[in-house]
């Protein structure tokens, strides 16, 4: 009876709208393959950004020594601690005769990184080769979680020899992306950058020439609206139907907004517990503030009836309030969402 009413048809549409909305993602799928499976990058196609060729008399009279990664996996990438795991394999070719590059450290590592010595001995001299599994440090930006995208470096640095005798050529022939790459639970660009820079110790007043190298991660747009927004928008919405009772059931409309708003407060609290206590708003923190900002409003709105009501005001009085919130407040919400995922994250 409630569905054939002729004054309220548009509520019909509305919970079908809502109901069609809900279960639409159960259709769809993110698009298998790719690189955050384990295949699906082709290391002709992956993009390759390489400072030119030092000019002959920046080498002069310097030990030179050509220097490259491949990338074979990276994983287990710990937000909480800005810490990762990668395999690779770390290329030598000598530019000078006799060279040893031997003596290198994994500037980024943390304890204790395992190198497998892969050089065979008629190659001493002209190039060496190491296999690479290490835990590494990298500077996260978490602003954009969590939609967030990272770059990932590597950065190696000769243990004794300073810039003036020793130097880092980075080669994109000896660097690359393997094809059946596996990074967990991210999307891997297929690009690589390389370059070389001096670093200063002014303590020891000192500079070594060091390498570092870059690749570019992101989270999955589809399973991080999925799994990190959708489940507050579920929330709010339904903190919304409130706009759809009557304007008498106040004290219902108060209940069903409060608990939209406890469930609002804990689901933020879950959703932000996998990132350290950083020192700036998030999207997830800006999208949260955007929902208690509508909710409060939601659950205003219920409260100005129910003191309307209190104070035995006439029923065209809540009825007029009602009309000018039902519509107004759940657009704004729409728009509002999307107006944040525009000037933040971008279409």
């Amino acid at each position: 009876m409630f569905f054939k009413s002729t004054n309220q048809p548009w509520v019909a549409g509305a919970i079908l709208a809502v109901l069609i909305l809900g279960m639409a993602p159960l259709f769809l799928s993110s698009p298998r393959g790719g690189a955050s499976f384990g295949a699906g990058i082709d290391p002709e196609k992956v993009v390759k950004t390489f400072p030119p060729r030092p000019a002959a008399d920046e080498l002069a009279g310097k030990e030179a020594v050509k220097i490259g990664v491949y990338i074979l996996s990276v994983g287990n990438l710990d937000t909480t601690t800005s810490r990762y795991t990668v395999d690779f394999f770390l290329n030598f070719v000598c530019e000078t005769e006799n060279c040893d590059p031997r003596d290198f450290d994994l500037i980024n590592a943390g304890a204790g990184p395992e190198i497998e010595d892969q050089t065979d001995e008629s190659d001493f001299g002209r190039a060496y080769y190491y296999r690479v599994r290490a835990t590494m440090r990298t500077n996260l930006d978490l602003r954009d979680f969590p939609f967030d995208k990272h770059v990932l470096e590597i950065e190696i640095e000769d243990k004794n020899k300073t810039d003036n005798e020793f130097v880092y050529i980075a080669d994109p022939a000896l660097s690359g992306i393997d094809s059946s790459v596996y990074v967990s639970g991210w999307n891997l660009e297929p690009s690589i950058t390389g370059e070389v820079n001096t670093h200063v110790y002014d303590v020891y007043n000192e500079s070594y020439s060091r390498a570092r190298f870059f690749i570019r991660i992101n989270h999955p747009w589809f399973s991080s609206f999925m799994k990190g927004l959708f489940a507050a928008i579920v929330i709010v919405g339904v903190g919304m139907l409130s706009f759809l009772m009557s304007p008498t059931d106040a004290k219902d409309r108060i209940a069903l907004t409060s608990g939209t708003l406890a469930s609002a407060i804990f689901y933020h609290m879950t959703l932000t517990s996998s990132i350290p206590p950083v020192g700036y708003l998030t999207y997830a923190d800006r999208f949260m503030i955007l929902q208690y900002l509508f909710i409060t409003a939601s659950l205003a709105v219920a409260i100005g009836l129910f003191l309307m009501q209190s104070g035995r005001r006439e029923e065209k009085d809540l009825q007029q309030l009602h009309r000018a919130t039902r519509i107004s407040i759940p657009l704004l919400w729409v728009i509002s969402m999307i107006v944040l995922h525009v000037t933040t994250i971008g279409i």
